[in-house]
């Protein structure tokens, strides 16, 4: 038997558990009704800065594909003017 395996089905369940005494106690009280909505909100903050934050690298990473595509540029190559060692020009 996997030991493991049950050990972790045993704190899923005391964790739902406690999740659902919780929410019975929010429903009581006037002030844990407040925390558990408050904890709710900063929750899904946080969720939704995750998200932004993905959407903003994959987009990113989308930007520098369609840049090299427009520059034909092959992927071990670079823009010689770009980089900070280029030719400079006269000043």
């Amino acid at each position: 038997m996997n030991y493991r395996l049950l050990l972790q089905s045993a704190v899923f369940v005391l964790e739902g558990l406690l999740l659902v005494l919780l929410l019975s106690a929010a429903l009581h009280f006037e002030a844990a009704r407040l925390v558990f909505g408050i904890a709710v909100a900063v929750f899904c903050l946080i969720v939704e800065i995750f998200v932004a934050v993905r959407v903003a690298q994959r987009l990113w990473k989308w930007s520098g594909h369609l840049a090299r595509l427009v520059i034909r540029e092959t992927p071990g190559t670079s823009v010689p003017g770009a980089t900070a060692t280029g030719t400079r020009g006269e000043a």
